[in-house]
């Protein structure tokens, strides 16, 4: 139990959201499993309109049965229908523990606000947008880095004080994130 102090309304405030996670490889899964339990459904259905004299015929679930009754155990068939469902199984088994990715990140704020990387992208092309000298702003976003290309018409002898204008601007958006990604700045002349 945490003691936080109570708003002024008298009310605790909301504990911080969870990040928000991808939907991972599971459904995946769920769908192959799903198809075969409509395979499943299918052969039933055929099963009961065969008792039923609805469909002539000899039911299919009755002839597998038929077919599988009196295998040993020890025969070949049984052994390799084994090896396939443990070769299943272990392919299986890290799709169902593989952790679901996270698609966002997480800024700096008590109430757990995340943002997407392609709307941080956005945020710091907006931020670099009013820097004097830049014309243009390629960014791209990863979960520890914020690479930001610029485009410039300034003097090359203005391009370390330009570089710096950029990564101030880019680095103040860049601190709301936690943990604050690293900010490079690379500086190319406008052709023209």
């Amino acid at each position: 139990m945490t003691s936080e102090t109570p708003s002024p309304t008298g009310t605790r405030p909301l504990a911080a959201a969870k990040s928000p996670a991808g939907t991972g490889a599971s459904p995946l899964v769920a769908q192959l499993i799903a198809l075969a339990l409509v395979g499943l459904a299918v052969v039933a259905v055929q099963h009961l309109l065969v008792q039923l004299g609805s469909v002539s015929g000899s039911s299919w679930l009755l002839t597998v049965v038929d077919a599988a009754d009196g295998i040993d155990g020890r025969t070949s068939a049984v052994l390799a229908a084994a090896v396939v469902a443990l070769v299943v199984a272990v392919l299986l088994l890290p799709v169902a523990l593989k952790p679901r990715p996270r698609r966002t990140l997480a800024l700096r704020a008590s109430s757990g606000v995340h943002l997407r990387r392609q709307d941080l992208v956005r945020v710091v092309r907006a931020a670099i947008d009013g820097t004097d000298g830049v014309t243009d702003a390629d960014v791209s976003v990863r979960r520890r880095r914020v690479k930001v290309v610029a485009r410039s018409v300034a003097t090359s002898d203005r391009e370390s004080e330009l570089e710096g204008a950029v990564r101030a601007r880019a680095e103040r958006v860049c601190s709301a994130v936690d943990p604050t990604p690293r900010v490079d700045v690379t500086i190319r002349p406008e052709k023209g």
